[in-house]
C-alpha cells in the first residue's frame, strides 16, 4: 500500500511517501523538514502506527534541510512505535552532511541506526521481526 501525502505554494516543495507491508513501512521524504512542514511528517508517520505498524525506515536522502522540529518528530514517532532498539531507522546519504550533522550535534545518531542506503537499512532494520 502507497500512501502520500505532499504540500507547496508557499511551502517549500515538500512530499512523504510510504510503502507499508504488514507491520513495516518505508518512508520516502523529499524537500524540508522546518516548522512549516513537521506536522506533515509527524501526522504521517502517526497514522502508519495507528494502523499497526510497529517498524519504520525512514529514507531521509531526498531532504535538503532539517530544523530541530524534524528531530523532534522523529523521536516523538519513535517512542510511539514497539520497543526496540531497531524500531525507527533511518536512511541518510554518505554526501548528507547538512542532514547528518544535527543528528551527531544532539547525538540521536546513537539513538537511531543510521544506513547510507535504503537497502541496508531494511536489512538490518526490518529483517528481524518486530518486537
Amino acid at each position: 500500500m502507497l500512501l502520500a501525502t505532499s504540500a507547496g505554494a508557499d511551502m517549500e516543495e515538500f512530499e512523504v511517501q510510504a510503502e507499508v507491508a504488514g507491520a513495516h513501512a518505508v518512508v520516502v521524504v523529499a524537500g524540508e523538514i522546518d516548522a512549516a512542514t513537521a506536522p506533515l511528517l509527524k501526522d504521517k508517520l502517526l497514522e502508519l502506527v495507528a494502523t499497526g505498524v510497529e517498524r519504520l525506515v525512514v529514507d531521509l536522502r531526498a531532504v535538503t534541510f532539517i530544523e530541530s522540529i524534524g528531530l523532534g518528530t522523529l523521536v516523538a514517532a519513535r517512542k510511539r512505535l514497539s520497543v526496540g532498539d531497531k524500531n525507527l531507522c533511518l536512511v541518510i546519504g554518505d554526501d548528507q552532511a547538512n542532514i547528518r550533522g544535527p543528528f551527531e550535534i544532539t547525538r540521536l545518531d546513537h539513538v537511531f541506526p543510521i544506513h547510507s542506503t535504503r537497502e541496508a537499512a531494511i536489512e538490518d532494520c526490518l529483517s528481524e521481526p518486530a518486537a
